[in-house]
């Protein structure tokens, strides 16, 4: 420790000697000679200092020092030296020096410390070099910016600062000049900020005078921008940049655009809201020169211990082409999509779920850029609940939709609902003693299905009434029990099924008729009469099955063994006639020709009609699987592994002993097996045992006795799947999933938020999927009595590339055989420029035929930033 000479008076120096330690008292003050201070603490009327040699020294404040007023502790160190001038109340500290003072944390390569101003000034040093090193970094609570020169003021917490860094949520602020206030705010006398983190950033925006509240926004006067140290020559007479960490309300800035067919557009503009920590909602409109516009809504809410998920609604007035021209085309459409999903923590007996997507047939094809969206051609729709309402009493409810865009066709089931009970055994005992008798394992139960159905197209949804609705309850109630005789399982069942309809059919043949000098031709007339029908079924069945093991052992060579599993299983199935009169069930109506036509008065209702006819049918089928044992160097336990050579091999047919004619069934063959992993081949054919007449016609004779031959052949099938992925990263374990689930309220929200809609993986340096499938048909046509053979074939191409570690490149394709030409086809690349990302989407044939480039910021947070050149698919 150096003391200011002016200080010591010769009178009050007293020198003393202890061991291998001098020291001298000065003012009352014990100084260790030949040592200097590490660092020390300034608490109330004491100083303890801490040498090098690790010792501690108390000593009192001198008695000229009565006006320091540091009212905490302040706690100093640094790694070269500290001066004491006790006349000026100040501390001079050098190298890596440190202060900490009532929350407040400050380290420099030079500070000052005046204690009786209660300031603190620091600044960097420059090196052997000439380069400043140590540069100040204050940190005050949350508030820590990097400064070339600071001054602070403990008492009003108060600090002026140069040349200052600041990392304020996702944003970099530098400023030239500034005044730090009591409350963290920061005025700022000229400055820039920007996201990138480079020292030298590539882009920044800058002001002349601005005001920087943490956690919250930026406010300044006139800005512009620098993009590689080059002004833009576009002033802002103001900027308001939220600078908040997260979720933050704000103004949606659109992009703007040129279609031909819909003119100059701003798109995706709007305001989005944080409405509290659950929930948020953006609102976003487009609007074009040509008269078309749009509205979108999109919300995301998260209630812990409750369910997540997330809404949108959409609606779009489309004007293409000028209104005096033949092209001019006016479309207004809809779209509405919402998914649910219930924590499973919520209710342990019950959950409810949601998937909607619904909505106007053209929406996605006029006005989605996404390529999923235009390839998918089917919506679903589920709205379901479940629960258990007592010990295996289950109920269900469930709101159905699906949509075919393409043609229309609208199906939904509104509601469906279902109630089930366990299983019961009433003849098992209470106390069971031994084992079980066969009748004990006789069980029964009930279940119950009703279903609101309605068919339609998408153009007549709106003069839906009631009455178009399908409506039926079904009834089941099985009884049945199973029996084991030795290796053999014996299963006989009844059930019982009634069903609830509000509609009959009646049908009957009109002749020419003549309505307002109108003729009618001939034709069948189909009338529904809504009335109640409860309709009974009953029906018994009985199998016997068994398991067959064979295996054959080499004792040679690479394969170890053959296996080979037969499952046989006979069964027998009776049900009455139920086309008898006393049911009722069907009726007739004579057609042109004076021929009487059977039919049933509930055919096509949503739980189908009992059968016209008795049947008593016997039903054999045998199930085959072969399975191969090789060697294996790779399994160091066993040495051997598995191989599939037939997964399944099914031969069936059934004889039905209850029919005058056609009492065989043909017989059915199908068969599945996996080659190599990745190549599957399935076969399905079916021989009858009956032939043909001249003419094509199936009669009640057995080919044997008319060709001498057993089976006709009447269809059969192939298919052929491949589907391969690889890529450089395929023996790694998969990457984790970009989104979290199950996060909790406000933190998945803002998570969600602040990841860039645009997701590319350099980390997997190439990808490639194939996809290949074949198949070949041949059925025979009865009307032309020749065999139709089809061929179909699809191919798929995907994967990406990255070449080099900034640029990735793209492509999915295919190829039409049918058509002989590409399928739909696009071109995707990136390119990572830092704080800066390039994406470029080609799609280059077809009904989408469009590009657009796009080179915009990284950030979330100034992502509005961009430049963005397309050429729409809607004017080709």
């Amino acid at each position: 420790m150096i003391v200011n000479a002016q200080e010591i008076n010769p009178d009050s120096i007293v020198k003393s000697h202890s061991g291998a330690t001098d020291s001298i008292t000065i003012n009352d003050i014990k100084i260790l000679l030949g040592d200097s201070i590490k660092n020390g603490i300034i608490s109330g009327d004491s100083i303890i200092e801490t040498h090098n040699d690790g010792k501690e020294i108390t000593v009192s404040k001198p008695r000229k020092s009565s006006s320091m007023n540091l009212i905490q502790k302040v706690i100093y160190n640094a790694e070269d030296s500290i001066i004491m001038d006790w006349v000026a109340q100040k501390a001079y500290m050098y190298r890596k020096a440190e202060v900490d003072y009532d929350g407040i944390n400050l380290k420099a390569d030079y500070i000052e410390l005046d204690f009786k101003n209660n300031t603190v000034y620091a600044i960097g040093v420059e090196d052997s070099t000439g380069k400043v090193i140590g540069s100040p970094i204050f940190k005050d609570g949350k508030d820590e910016f990097e400064t070339t020169s600071l001054t602070y003021n403990f008492d009003t917490r108060v600090g002026i600062v140069n040349n200052v860094t600041k990392h304020e949520g996702d944003m970099y602020v530098w400023l030239s000049k500034g005044k730090k206030m009591s409350n963290n705010i920061t005025y700022v006398k000229s400055g820039h900020f920007t996201t990138c983190s480079a020292p030298h950033p590539h882009y920044r925006i800058r002001y002349k005078k601005g005001k920087v509240i943490p956690d919250d926004k930026i406010v300044t006067g006139p800005i512009y921008m620098e993009v590689e140290d080059i002004p833009i020559p576009l002033i802002v007479p103001f900027g308001f940049i939220p600078n908040k960490k997260g979720r933050a309300n704000g103004i949606l800035f659109p992009s703007y655009g040129y279609t031909e067919n819909r003119g100059y557009n701003l798109t995706d503009g709007g305001y989005y809201w944080g409405l509290g920590p659950n929930m948020d909602l953006a609102l976003r409109g487009d609007i074009y020169s040509r008269g078309s516009w749009g509205l979108k809504a999109h919300s995301r809410y998260n209630f812990r211990y409750r369910g997540q998920g997330d809404f949108d609604i959409k609606y779009a007035h489309n004007k293409i082409g000028e209104t005096d021209a033949n092209n001019y085309t006016e479309d207004q459409s809809f779209f509405i999509r919402w998914n649910h999903r219930q924590d499973a923590k919520a209710n342990p007996n019950s959950s409810f779920s949601a998937d909607v997507n619904f909505g106007s047939t053209n929406y996605n094809n006029l006005n989605s850029n996404n390529t999923q969206d235009y390839l998918t051609n089917t919506f679903h729709s589920s709205i379901a609940y479940r629960a258990t309402l007592w010990d295996g009493y289950n109920f269900t409810a469930n709101l159905g939709h699906n949509q075919n865009s393409q043609t229309g066709a609208i199906n939904m089931t509104l509601p469906q609902i279902s109630f089930s009970t366990p299983r019961f055994y009433p003849f098992k005992k209470k106390k069971p003693i031994g084992k079980k008798k066969w009748y004990e394992k006789v069980m029964i139960s009930y279940k119950m299905d009703a279903k609101n159905n309605l068919s339609t197209v998408d153009s007549l949804f709106g003069q839906v009434t009631f009455e178009d609705f399908d409506k039926g309850i079904r009834h089941v109630v099985p009884l049945s029990s199973t029996v084991n005789l030795g290796k053999f399982t014996w299963t006989n069942s009844a059930n019982f099924t009634e069903r609830w309809y509000f509609q009959s059919t009646y049908k009957n043949w009109e002749d020419t008729t003549y309505i307002d000098n109108d003729t009618i031709l001939p034709h069948l007339n189909t009338d529904y009469h809504n009335e109640f029908s409860a309709i009974h079924e009953y029906s018994f069945n009985s199998a016997i099955n068994t398991r067959i093991y064979g295996m054959y052992i080499a004792k040679k060579g690479p394969i170890k063994a053959l296996r080979h599993v037969v499952s046989p299983n006979l069964g027998f199935s009776y049900h009455p006639d139920f086309g008898a009169s006393h049911f009722n069930y069907f009726t007739s109506y004579t057609d042109k020709n004076g021929k009487e036509v059977r039919y049933s008065r509930f055919a096509g209702q949503m739980y189908g009609a009992p059968p016209d006819g008795k049947s008593g049918s016997v039903n054999l089928s045998i199930d085959n699987n072969f399975e191969l044992k090789v060697r294996s160097r790779k399994d160091t336990i066993t040495g051997t592994k598995k191989i599939k050579l037939i997964e399944s091999l099914r031969i069936g047919t059934s004889y039905d002993i209850a029919k005058t004619e056609f009492q065989l069934a043909p017989l059915s063959l199908t068969a599945r097996t996996t080659i190599v992993k990745g190549l599957s081949v399935r076969f399905a054919g079916y021989w009858d045992f009956y032939a043909l007449d001249s003419a094509g016609v199936r009669i009640n004779e057995f080919n044997w006795d008319v060709n001498k031959r057993l089976l006709r052949r009447n269809s059969s099938e192939w298919n052929f799947g491949f589907n391969y992925n690889i890529n450089s990263n395929k023996q790694k374990k998969k990457k984790q999933n970009k989104y979290q689930s199950d996060k909790g309220t406000q933190e998945e929200l803002e998570e969600v938020n602040t990841y860039p809609d645009h997701y590319v993986d350099f980390n997997n340096p190439w990808n490639m999927n194939f996809s290949y499938t074949w198949r070949y048909t041949n059925i025979y046509n009865y009307e032309n009595i020749v065999y139709d053979k089809k061929i179909i074939q699809t191919l798929g191409l995907r994967g990406d590339v990255n070449i080099t570690k900034k640029w990735k490149i793209g492509i999915t394709t295919g190829w039409d055989f049918q058509a002989n030409e590409l399928s739909f086809t696009s071109v995707d690349i990136y390119r990572d420029l830092h704080c800066w990302e390039l994406m470029f989407n080609w799609i280059p044939i077809g009904n989408r035929k469009s590009y657009n480039l796009t080179i915009r910021v990284k950030s979330p947070m100034l992502q509005d930033l961009k430049l963005n050149k397309r050429k729409d698919w809607r004017d080709y």
